[in-house]
């Protein structure tokens, strides 16, 4: 059964240029050791149709030097209308702002939920990887509210690659967490690269290093650049809605 949504703070980090002022979707709350954010896309994006793989892994060395590597593998589509595909074998999330809805799929037991689009919406991102779902959505004001004592961020901006034939502007984050923001004794470095189109408007590679949950990667490849299947933004006939927690 798919673990209930992880809600982020803000959607800074899904978007081609971070904004400084937000705080990062990628710092998750201080001593959270169970959950770590999971990478994902944002929308609504129309008129730029794709279909691509997700590669998420992550590898973490743990306090007496065992070495814990998870890896994930997901599907993803967009259509022309803005609409979003996100999915694995587990779970299935669609996002639809032509019909105003979200909806959280589970194909094992042939039934979903169905959560209205926050109105007023700027920006929705989503992933999806094992048995967990990152939601974030932006509407009005999205300042958030960051739990995370923040000493320095520095930005930079990395030299522009070509990934798999598509241009790529790059960014990197070093976010330093203050001693005593959650018991630990000295500043702890979190370090996020990201590599953005801004033809396709997506983002195409990241990279995350954080002490807690050690490094974590994403890549988005095999991707093609047509409209995907109509019918992969609908819902089964036969499933049936579930109230939603």
């Amino acid at each position: 059964m798919t673990k209930p949504w992880q809600i982020l703070a803000t959607t800074a980090c899904i978007t081609g240029v971070l904004a400084a002022a937000q705080p990062p979707g990628w710092i998750t709350k201080p001593g959270d050791k169970s959950v770590s954010y999971i990478e994902g896309q944002s929308g609504p994006v129309t008129g730029r149709a794709f279909s691509a793989t997700e590669m998420r892994h992550t590898v973490q060395t743990l306090a007496d030097g065992t070495r814990v590597e998870r890896s994930d593998t997901s599907t993803f589509e967009r259509d022309d209308y803005g609409r979003m595909r996100n999915a694995n074998d587990q779970t299935i999330v669609i996002f639809d702002p032509v019909a105003g809805f979200t909806y959280v799929i589970d194909p094992h037991a042939k039934t979903y939920q169905k959560h209205p689009v926050p109105a007023n919406l700027q920006s929705f991102s989503v992933a999806v990887a094992g048995n967990r779902t990152s939601i974030a959505s932006s509407s009005g004001d999205s300042r958030g509210n960051s739990a995370v004592r923040a000493k320095a961020m520095e930005s930079l901006d990395l030299p522009p690659q070509n990934i798999d034939g598509i241009s790529a502007k790059g960014s990197r984050i070093t976010l330093t967490i203050a001693a005593g923001s959650f018991g630990n004794d000295r500043d702890l470095k979190v370090v996020n690269e990201r590599w953005y189109s801004d033809d396709l408007q997506v983002l195409l590679k990241s990279s995350n290093s954080d002490p807690r949950f050690g490094v974590t990667t994403y890549e988005l490849t095999n991707i093609v650049h047509a409209a995907p299947d109509p019918a992969l933004f609908l819902v089964p006939a036969d499933y049936r809605v579930m109230e939603a927690r």
